[in-house]
Order: C-alpha cells, then sequence, then structure tokens
C-alpha cells in the first residue's frame, strides 16, 4: 500500500487515470448526490466509471445526473442493500468481472454493501500479480452500526467494516464525529481516516422565493384543504427510512396536540420525499390523532428549492453522516431544529446556528419547535457564512483530489 501522510501538501491534477465508482442503490440521496459530484469532476480529466447496484429500482434522478455527460453507467443485478448471500455472492463475482473488464486506476466504494464486497474482490483481483496497480477508496456516509440495531446486528457490521477497511487504502468519513466513531470502535488504522465535509455547490444553488414555494407545493391554493388556508409551515426534507427518525416527529406533535399547545393552531407540517417508511408514517400519525397536522408531498425534483416555504426545516434523525438538507437549509437561511448525530454538530452550534436536541427524544423535539423563534435573523446569517466558507463543493473536490494523488 502507498505511503499516505495526512501532513503531505503535494497536490498535482490527477489526469489520465481510468476510476470506477460503486453504490449500493440509486434512491437520489445524499451518498448519491456526493458520487455524481465526484463522478461528474473527475471525469473532464479522466476515463469514469460507475457502477451501481437495486438495478430494477433504479432512480430517474440518478440517471438524469448522467445525461451529456462522458461517465458510464454500469448495473449490478444482484447487488441489494440487505444481506442475501446467495445475491451477495453472485455480485461479488460480478464486481471482480467488472474489476478485470475495466483494469482500474481507483476504485472508489460507498456504502457499507458495496464497500465489503468491493474491497473483496479488490482481494481477489489483485491476487494476481499484474493487478497491484489498483487502489481503493471507501467512503462511509455514517456507519451501519451506529443505527438502532440489535447488539448481534451491531457487532456484524463492524466486523464487516473491520474486514474491508483492511483491504482499503483509505477510508473517507464525511464526518469528524464518524471518523472518531471509527477510531473508537477499532474500525482500522487512524493513518488511514481522512475526514472531508460534504460539499455544497454554492454558486449555482437557487431557491423559490416563498410564495412562489409555497404556490408549487400547492399550499396557498384555496382548494387544497380549508384547513391548510392561513397555515405557517415546519418542512422536513428526507426520504422515508428508519434512520431519518419521523416517529419522534409524529410523537413530538402528539405532545404538542396533547398540551393544547397555541403553535398548531396556525402551524402543520410538510413531509417531502418518499420511501419504505411512508406508508407506516402515515399510518402512525393517524393512529396518534395528528394526521391533519401534516401535508405528505411526496418526492419533489430540486426539493431544495421550496425550502423558503418553511418556519423552520426540522431534521429528527438517528443517525446521519454529513446531511445536504442541513447545508441547504442554512444556505437558504431557514431556521433549523436537528438532531446531534453523526456530522450535525460539526455544521450547527446549539443556539448559535440553529437548534440541536438529542435524537429519539421527542418531548426534546417538542419543545424545540414550541421555540423555534429563538432562532433570530442574526444566528440565521451567522449560519450561512459558516455554511458557504467551510462546507462549499469546491473545499470537497479539492481535498478529494489531494487524497487520491497521494495514493498515486
Amino acid at each position: 500500500m502507498p505511503n499516505i501522510s495526512q501532513k503531505d501538501n503535494n497536490i498535482h491534477q490527477l489526469k489520465g487515470k481510468k476510476i470506477l465508482y460503486i453504490i449500493t442503490q440509486t434512491k437520489w440521496g445524499g451518498a448519491q448526490k456526493y458520487l455524481v459530484d465526484l463522478a461528474k469532476y473527475f471525469s473532464k480529466d479522466n476515463e469514469v466509471h460507475i457502477a451501481y447496484g437495486e438495478a430494477k429500482d433504479i432512480d430517474e434522478k440518478f440517471t438524469n445526473q448522467l445525461k451529456n455527460s462522458p461517465i458510464k453507467a454500469i448495473a449490478i443485478p444482484y447487488l441489494v442493500r440487505s444481506i442475501d448471500l446467495g445475491k451477495d455472492y453472485l455480485t461479488l463475482m460480478e464486481i471482480l468481472k467488472i474489476y478485470n473488464q475495466g483494469k482500474y486506476d481507483l476504485v472508489h466504494l460507498n456504502s457499507s454493501k458495496a464497500g465489503l464486497l468491493g474491497s473483496l474482490a479488490a482481494r481477489m483481483y489483485s491476487a494476481n500479480l499484474l493487478n497491484t496497480r489498483l487502489r481503493l477508496i471507501y467512503t462511509a456516509h455514517g456507519f451501519v452500526f451506529n443505527e438502532p440495531l440489535s447488539k448481534f446486528n451491531k457487532k456484524l457490521y463492524k466486523f464487516s467494516e473491520k474486514i474491508s477497511t483492511s483491504i482499503q487504502n483509505a477510508v473517507i468519513t464525511v464526518s469528524e464525529a464518524d471518523k472518531q466513531s471509527a477510531i473508537d470502535n477499532k474500525i482500522t488504522l487512524t493513518r488511514k481516516i481522512f475526514t472531508i465535509h460534504n460539499g455544497i455547490d454554492i454558486d449555482n444553488i437557487k431557491f423559490y422565493d416563498r410564495a412562489e414555494a409555497l404556490e408549487k407545493l400547492g399550499l396557498s391554493k384555496p382548494s387544497y384543504a380549508e384547513a391548510s388556508e392561513g397555515k405557517k409551515y415546519f418542512g422536513t426534507i428526507a426520504s422515508f427510512y428508519k434512520t431519518k427518525g419521523y416517529p419522534y416527529l409524529i410523537e413530538a406533535v402528539k405532545i404538542l396536540a396533547q398540551e393544547n399547545s397555541p403553535l398548531l393552531e396556525d402551524h402543520n407540517f410538510v413531509l417531502i420525499g418518499d420511501g419504505p417508511e411512508m406508508d407506516n408514517i402515515k399510518n402512525l400519525a393517524k393512529e396518534s390523532s395528528v394526521d391533519k397536522y401534516f401535508h405528505f408531498l411526496g418526492d419533489k425534483d430540486e426539493a431544495y428549492k421550496y425550502l423558503p416555504a418553511f418556519e423552520a426545516f426540522i431534521l429528527p434523525s438517528v443517525k446521519e453522516g454529513l446531511p445536504y438538507t442541513i447545508l441547504e437549509a442554512g444556505l437558504a437561511k431557514v431556521p433549523i431544529i436537528a438532531t446531534r448525530v453523526g456530522g450535525v454538530g460539526e455544521i450547527i452550534k446549539d443556539h448559535e446556528t440553529g437548534i440541536l436536541i438529542d435524537p429519539a427524544d421527542a418531548l426534546a423535539l417538542a419543545k424545540a419547535i414550541k421555540n423555534f423563534k429563538e432562532i433570530n435573523p442574526e444566528i440565521l446569517e451567522k449560519n450561512y457564512q459558516n455554511i458557504k466558507e467551510n462546507f462549499n463543493l469546491k473545499n470537497t473536490l479539492e481535498k478529494t483530489q489531494e487524497l487520491y494523488t497521494k495514493l498515486f
């Protein structure tokens, strides 16, 4: 393995390499945005391919991002997020085949499943001494073992990460919190871990104004629902996965309703996104007798554009890497209420640039919602400047290029 130094500042342009990115699923989210940003940037001077799993459910948002680009997309039919030994073996063989056909210089893995199978395939590939030039990088978009799992599953995922990182040349964490988690759990050598925050393309992000956002969401139309007329809105933009903590938001609103909070007289909650847990969350809201306060608007293209419609942005997640939605809300100068998970605390400082609460605490979330007006314009401007300076895409690309070049 090449000697990698954290202090090596000898950066040069990466050119003429053949790069493969692998990701488990294309369902548009933070990991997919991250991968596409990198692939587009490095395709300018290199040959770039993307291999993706769950091919039957390919997300149109993902494919649209690759249109009119030189990037080649490769489907891995049996790569799925869940554990399936039969499909996992077939995937391992398929990735090995892709390596043999592609003769790549660099493979950049994303997500735990792609990380493990891609690493094992690389070990098999490099058994041939003619193939030792392959360099392997893995980005952890939040470690799965930090999710609310059984002890057995946590141990299983930790073991999986240790196996895969032992093969990889370098590991990127998108937050210092994840880096520390990797160190505390002895996932790999500290010298192999590099924190590179996610970044937003500051110059090209545009938002609707408040009135336009409300109109496009259908929230200002008289025909929408009488109960919604004249309302103000708290909003969330996230896929409906268990990690997003939606049940705690439902419970928080239930607490406010039981308290007869006057806040609910003129505020509703807008949830933008879809996913496997959506029906469960709808049913939970109904069972909790708070469904009248919620608007489930489904998936939206460029959902960040609607952020100005919200009085505050709420992210109740129980696990995150470094969420783009927090960065986008900060750039839209929308008050932020979020849980203290992953890299969120590296963006938001409690009562300095937003309100932070502990995860899985509905009572604390209810209190934060009641107190959201404590987030004044000065706080919003401070958060905006912090994100603009420290979480822009240019920084992410430059630091990633620096790491890539260290491997050769």
